[in-house]
């Protein structure tokens, strides 16, 4: 990993040389909560290196979403449960091979087995999960938080479906702390779900976020650098969406990064299909 740092009191982010990919372990109590841990090998086994430092055990992980790299594990980690809203798991539990091919031949056959094996949080908060593999209803109907079940310290769990169905944002109240997966980055645009034909789920996602957001000292993306200005990343990314939806330039610099130039085109094909908003 290219580093580690403590954003906040009990709140270390280690970052992957790869695409800048954040791993947060939240202590309490001498317990950690793990979050995304990514991406190669070593960087995994550091993770488990990092707690050991701390002295902290493992006692659960937590997917943002069912993207590939954020579903990743490590044996030093131990067996502890890894939660994720129940339509990452369902997603997981159908269409595993499909889901994982990205990683064949980058990671160890040991790591393989361990990527995606996840659960929904105990109980199922909100819906089971035969209903949610059947289909999900429309991104206007967006659950009430929730607290993720542990005793270290509270973590609230805020979903919607902006980026990836089952999406979900962690928020540390006791730090101001939110932890929101892959939204709000300095380094990556605003990354609509491909297979939705406009900006609508997007949009409601953002708006889910940005009530937590303002109650933020610190934000953490899952890809790219904390930051202690959190109203300007959502500020950012809501002007970039404002001037793709008006056919503007949006004057956004992070449309040079190579890796961003497909999403941008995309966002602006769902920008044309979005219906005017009220």
């Amino acid at each position: 990993m290219r580093k580690c740092e403590e954003v906040a009191d009990g709140v270390l982010v280690m970052t992957s040389r790869r695409y800048a990919t954040t791993t947060t372990a939240v202590l309490g109590a001498r317990e950690a909560l793990v979050v995304d841990p990514a991406w190669d090998a070593d960087e995994l086994a550091g993770v488990a290196e990092v707690l050991s430092d701390a002295q902290a055990h493992c006692v659960a992980g937590v997917a943002t979403h069912l993207h590939y790299d954020h579903v990743l594990w490590h044996p030093g980690l131990g067996d502890a449960p890894r939660w994720a809203t129940p339509w990452t798991v369902s997603r997981w539990r159908v269409q595993r091979d499909d889901l994982l091919a990205p990683l064949v031949g980058d990671l160890p056959e040991e790591l393989l087995d361990l990527a995606g094996r996840l659960r929904p949080f105990p109980p199922a908060t909100r819906h089971e999960l035969h209903i949610l593999a059947a289909g999900r209803g429309p991104a206007t109907e967006l659950p009430s938080p929730y607290s993720v079940p542990w005793g270290g310290r509270e973590v609230i769990v805020h979903e919607h479906d902006a980026h990836a169905r089952g999406h979900l944002a962690l928020e540390l109240p006791d730090v101001a702390v939110v932890i929101v997966g892959d939204m709000l980055s300095d380094i990556e645009l605003p990354y609509p779900d491909p297979d939705e034909p406009d900006l609508v789920t997007y949009l409601v996602g953002l708006d889910r976020l940005s009530e937590v957001v303002r109650r933020a000292r610190v934000l953490i993306p899952g890809h790219g650098a904390p930051t202690t200005a959190p109203m300007a990343r959502l500020d950012a990314d809501r002007r970039y969406l404002d001037a793709v939806l008006a056919g503007r330039d949006p004057r956004d610099s992070r449309i040079d990064n190579p890796d961003m130039a497909a999403v941008h085109e995309r966002t602006l094909e769902q920008a044309r299909s979005t219906p005017p908003l009220s």
